[in-house]
Formats: structure tokens, sequence, C-alpha cells
């Protein structure tokens, strides 16, 4: 189905709600690889079933197995060897016997009667996870999009709402049968699921859907989320995204404002994936391209008497952790970050993972830090004894700075800025610790105040600031070792 037969379905699906936005998205989807062990079933060759055959009339020795299949020993020994390995048959020699006797084994008379034999192995597999559902899906990874590939389309990347990477317990043992069934289909092994033994890799990937969002002019004005699929609509997707908070991740609680949303101005503190769309009459009768542009531009304008777009603005603490998000997601050329401390609780793996996928889209980044651990004086506080940098955190940043150039991880030293520049949509300064301190709603309080830049000279003028700032490093900076060099992108 297309994007505009989509659009003309959904405009009026839901009573009392209109649709007014959507977002051509991929729902996030773990390919994970999987060490298993397999309950495999394997047909028994001519010569293993002869010899059964033979032990089961009555033949106990090797030498007149031998004699009545008229196979030599050098063919023979092997077969009985591997025989007696899976526990078809038996050995056994009393002492007064010259030669070992052979007899069958329960096994063995079960094998002759399936002309087959079973034993546990060891596969490796490849199972798509879905991050929201939590269920196991019978597709193929080759279905799915790359975080690249979504940037490179222009997508929405769907957030799963949570940090936690899938483990084996959250695999759902339940619905394995199916997925063998698939993968025998696709040529990989397969047999009856015994256990998940680990999990060896982990990679985010998506599946293509339309972001739908619907507003209900209700009194509380509500707005829901709603994602249509290749096969149609997925409430499951939706009530599960729901129950993450990813509305309010992705901005959906900016529609419920009275504005009026058409292309021009540029609305504040939004997501730049969903944030301003047009109304839907003005869209619906253009191409799918066209529409898409025009329902998701950043961008509206003002009902007469309402206040005008803010270009600067105050955040407090916990307003200070979206516009990270929203700079990770939607950076297309450049992104800055400096900030005096580094820790493992804010570059954990969704961190590097989504800044991996901008240096894979060819975004320069650059992130400085760097703070001295004692004062001038030579005396050291309780806070100054704990390293400006984690080094896990250091270890996965530096690991990212190796493979790619358009990355500048710089240590500046005795540094107290903290900064956020996003190509030249938005500039943030700060008391906020944007890689040290998550700043959660739910933890304990903190005052932290910051102001949001939009003015474009005023953005790139930060920007300029701050590279200058990691070009030269800080005069009063004594870490062994030349600061990196950092040239603005062009």
């Amino acid at each position: 189905m297309s994007l505009e037969q989509i659009l003309e379905q959904t405009a009026h699906a839901r009573p009392g709600y209109d649709l007014v936005s959507f977002k051509e998205a991929g729902l996030p989807v773990y390919v994970l690889k999987l060490r298993i062990l397999v309950l495999e079933r394997k047909e028994l060759s001519p010569i293993e079933e002869a010899v059964l055959k033979a032990v089961r009339a009555g033949l106990d020795s090797p030498g007149s197995i031998y004699e009545f299949l008229g196979l030599s020993r050098t063919v023979l020994n092997p077969v009985l060897a591997s025989l007696n390995t899976t526990e078809l048959i038996n050995y056994s020699r009393g002492a007064a016997d010259a030669d070992a006797k052979v007899t069958l084994a329960a096994k063995g008379r079960l094998a002759l009667a399936e002309a087959a034999t079973v034993k546990p192995e060891e596969r490796v597999v490849s199972v798509c996870f879905d991050a929201l559902t939590k269920k196991l899906l019978l597709i193929a990874p080759e279905q799915l999009d790359r975080a690249g590939d979504m940037r490179a389309l222009g997508y929405f990347e769907v957030p799963t709402g949570t940090s936690k990477r899938p483990e084996v317990e959250d695999i759902p043992l339940q619905d394995f049968d199916k997925v063998l069934a698939r993968l025998s289909v696709t040529n990989e092994p397969t047999g009856t699921l015994l256990a998940v033994r680990r999990i060896e890799r982990r990679e985010l990937h998506f599946l293509r859907c339309v972001m739908l969002f619907y507003k209900n002019h209700a009194q509380p004005p509500e707005v829901e989320v709603a994602f249509w699929r290749e096969d149609g609509p997925s409430m499951e997707h939706e009530v599960r995204f729901q129950a993450v908070g990813g509305p309010d991740l992705v901005g959906a609680r900016l529609l419920m404002t009275d504005a009026a949303l058409t292309p021009g101005v540029v609305l504040p503190d939004a997501p730049a994936e969903v944030a301003g769309p047009a109304p839907l009459s003005a869209a619906a009768s253009a191409q799918p391209s066209q529409a898409s542009a025009s329902l998701t531009a950043n961008a509206v304008a003002s009902k007469p008497g309402a206040p005008e777009v803010e270009t600067m603005q105050t955040l407090l603490c916990h307003e200070h952790p979206p516009f990270l998000k929203k700079a990770l997601l939607s950076a297309k050329r450049r992104l800055v970050i400096v900030s005096p401390w580094v820790r493992d609780s804010v570059i954990d793996w969704p961190f590097i993972a989504s800044l991996e996928a901008l240096l894979k889209s060819g975004v320069e980044v650059y992130i400085g830090y760097g703070f001295e651990m004692a004062d001038g004086k030579g005396k050291k506080s309780a806070a100054k004894n704990k390293p400006d940098i984690d080094v896990r955190a250091e270890a996965d940043l530096r690991e990212l700075a190796n493979r790619y150039k358009h990355f500048h991880f710089v240590y500046v030293g005795n540094t107290h800025r903290k900064s956020l520049v996003c190509d030249d949509h938005f500039a943030v300064v700060t008391s906020f610790n944007w890689l040290s301190y998550k700043g959660d709603s739910q933890g304990s309080p903190r005052d932290e105040r910051g102001i949001v830049f939009r003015k474009k000279h005023h953005v790139e003028r930060l920007a300029a600031e701050e590279l200058e700032l990691l070009g030269k490093s800080y005069s009063g900076a004594s870490r062994a070792g030349p600061a990196k060099a950092v040239k603005p992108a062009h």
C-alpha cells in the first residue's frame, strides 16, 4: 500500500480524532545472533542402518558383522565407533572373552524404527526481536533497515523508550519453534530448541512503518501516536509505545497546543522529526513525497493574538536531556558537545549507538572534555578526586574516534564550559553537565539553568568559539600530549 493510500485510509479512522501529522519511520528491531542448543534429527546412513539390523539379527561381535556385510574392518570400525558414541549400540567384554560383544541399545532400536537419530547440537542463528513488543518476528534480517539507511532515506527512528538491551531471559521461548521452522526454509540449521545459551551480538535495525499523530479536540486535548506497518495497523505497538512514554519522547505533546500548524516559523523546543505539521487537508492531494515534506515541516504560525515564537529560551534541569537526544537524532552536518566530565551513566549503549549512526551518515562530531583534578594550590576536593572521565566511557569514545576521522574527541584542559550545538538549528549554553548527568526528572532535583539560542548567527558564533577551544585547548591544560587539532567543518 502506498503512502498516499495509507493516509487516505487513516485520515478518518478514529472517531473524535483528527489526523494532524505523520512521519515515515522505522520501528526498532534487534537482530540477535544467538547460540542455541537444539535436538537435531539426523537420518541414518545406509551402512549405519545395515550394522544396526545385523546386531538386531543376533550378530554380536565385530568380526561376524564384518563377515556378514562383506566389508573391511577399515570401513566398519569408524561406523561402530560412531554408533557406540551416540549410544545406539553397546560394547561389552567379559573377563574370559577375547573380543568385545556388541548389543543393540534402546536408542538403537528406536533409531531403527524411525530410520533416524536425534542428538543435541549447538547452533548459531539470527533472529529478529521487536524492541517494543518484546516478541520474536517471523521475518528475515534482510527485511530491516540499518540506522544509516534510515537517515539516508530521511525516515524517523522510533525510540525504544529504554536503554536496556535484550537479554536471554527476555526472549519468548514459546515462539521459538516458529522461528526455527522459518529458518529451515532458509536452509539455516533447525531442530527442537532445548536452550538459548547466550546472545553473541545485538544490532539495532528498523522495520519501516508510518507513524501517525491523532489529536482529540476535547477538553483537555489528547494526542495519540499510531503505527501502520506493511501488513496494516499495529495496535500492539501503539499500546507499548504509550506505556514507555514514547509520545513524549517524540514531542507529541507539542501538538496539543492551539497553534495552527503551517510551514514557516521554527517551533520552540520540539524534536525535528515531528514538530509542526501542516493540516492534512493541505497535503492529502499532494504526491506522497510532497505530503511528507509538508506534514513534517519544522514550523508553526501563530494565530492572531498568540505569543510570538521564542528565539531564546531558558531551560531547567530536566529540560536539558531532550535537547541532547534531539541533537543525536536530528544533526545532519555538525554536532558540538563540551562537557567537563564524562560518565558511563550517560555514555551508555544507546548514546554510543546514536553517535555512531551520526558518524556513519557523515555528521562532523566534536566532543571536548576535561577538568583538572587539583586546584591551583595543589589541594584536592572530594569532587575533584574523581577522574574527569570514566574508563569505559573513554574506551568507547576513543574506539569511535579511531574508526571515524570526522569524530574529534579532545581533551581541552581545565574547562568548566557546558555547551551543545546542533547544526545551525540551536545552541545551548548551560550549567548542566551534558555527559556526566542524566538530569532525570525522577531523580534528585538539581538547580541547573541553561539558555537555548535559535538565531543562526548566535548559533554559528557559539560553534566557532567552542571549536576554537577544541583546536587550541585551554591555556591551563596540564595533561601530557598536545590537543588534537580541530578544524571547523565546511
